[in-house]
């Protein structure tokens, strides 16, 4: 006896059928999604590039100058310039200089980006400012008590910083970047919807909005901005680089290598009153008749490796220092060799001994 076959009724067909509206749908949206958030990327990127160029800037230079030695005046043309090569090239949208292009857009299968704009400007709000009381000043000491400012001692004002005329509150730069981002007719905005249809609400609207580098646009205006705050006191220039011999004949007298950099310590010194007291100089007055320095006097010294300046004791261990050897100070492969300078003065005033 032979079973009954069953006629065929097609259901993995309108399985597959009903399945693939679903799948064709959300593979076109992912495509989309993707593609805006790639697009939205670059306009980020635009706006951060900029940035990182600044810091390649000089930003601060020192003078041989006894009042203004900080000199930032070519920090107001940073902005600009990283905002000009910034529209350039990120035109196209891609900041490699090898794809720099006619292009003022970008088209991919479903969304569309153009008519990026990219903003630099100074901004004060990027700030770190300098540490600001009244200068250190000169006390008597009184028993039972913290002392008092003596008569007619320029305590300064609270504003003032031991900084002012060297490091000044300049800020930083921010950045911004903005793109018109657009969806395409490639993207259905009907499919199977409707009475009767698959689906009940309308498959898509096409996309028209701004793209920001920093959060949304708020009106129609993108607000958020990137900052970064500028800077650099290294030191690495020449004027500020070379050595600076002592000289303890001649107190407040610039070292003519490195008048900038001396400046710049001796102003801090005059504003912090200079010397507290002359208790030393009154030891050796009472003593032997005489200072050898003026205590209240600004010296000051610098010598790098180019003075060949060795010490002829070292550290415990540093001449077992197999690694940095070669540049130990009086290690056992060192002849010392030390330059001192010759002075006609000795401790507490004695003279010649």
């Amino acid at each position: 006896m032979r079973a009954a076959r069953r006629a065929p009724r097609g259901q993995s067909t309108a399985e597959l059928a009903l399945c693939l509206l679903v799948f064709v749908t959300v593979v076109m949206f992912g495509i989309h999604f993707a593609e805006v958030g790639y697009l939205s990327l670059k306009v980020h990127e635009a706006a951060v590039s900029p940035l990182w160029d600044s810091t390649a800037f000089r930003v601060h230079r020192m003078l041989e100058n006894r009042e203004t030695i900080g000199d930032f005046s070519a920090f107001p043309s940073i902005a600009p310039r990283v905002m000009a090569n910034a529209r350039e090239r990120y035109r196209d949208f891609d900041g490699r200089s090898s794809t720099r292009g006619p292009r003022t857009q970008v088209t991919q299968v479903f969304t569309r980006v153009r008519d990026m704009q990219v903003r630099c400007a100074r901004d004060e709000e990027v700030e770190f400012d300098l540490p600001r009381s009244r200068r250190p000043a000169l006390r008597s000491p009184l028993p039972g008590s913290w002392g008092t400012y003596p008569p007619g001692q320029d305590v300064g004002e609270p504003t003032d910083s031991v900084l002012d005329g060297i490091y000044d509150n300049v800020g930083g730069i921010s950045c911004a970047a903005e793109a018109h981002l657009e969806g395409l007719p490639t993207l259905p905005t009907r499919f199977m919807e409707g009475e009767g249809g698959f689906f009940g609400e309308k498959h898509a609207t096409l996309l028209k909005m701004k793209v920001c580098a920093a959060g949304r646009a708020v009106g129609g205006t993108c607000q958020g901005r990137y900052g970064l705050l500028l800077g650099d006191y290294g030191f690495s220039d020449p004027e500020v680089s070379e050595h600076c011999p002592l000289q303890p004949e001649q107190p407040d007298v610039p070292c003519s290598e490195n008048r900038a950099f001396y400046y710049a310590a001796r102003k801090v010194f005059d504003a912090n009153g200079r010397s507290a007291g002359r208790d030393a100089s009154e030891f050796a007055e009472f003593f032997v008749g005489h200072s050898p320095i003026d205590e209240s006097g600004f010296f000051m010294s610098y010598r790098g490796e180019e003075d060949d300046y060795i010490e002829r004791d070292t550290p415990r261990g540093e001449s077992q220092d197999e690694i940095d050897r070669p540049r130990n100070t009086g290690g056992v492969d060192h002849k010392p060799s030390p330059k001192r300078r010759p002075s006609n003065k000795c401790f507490l005033g004695l003279r010649e001994c």
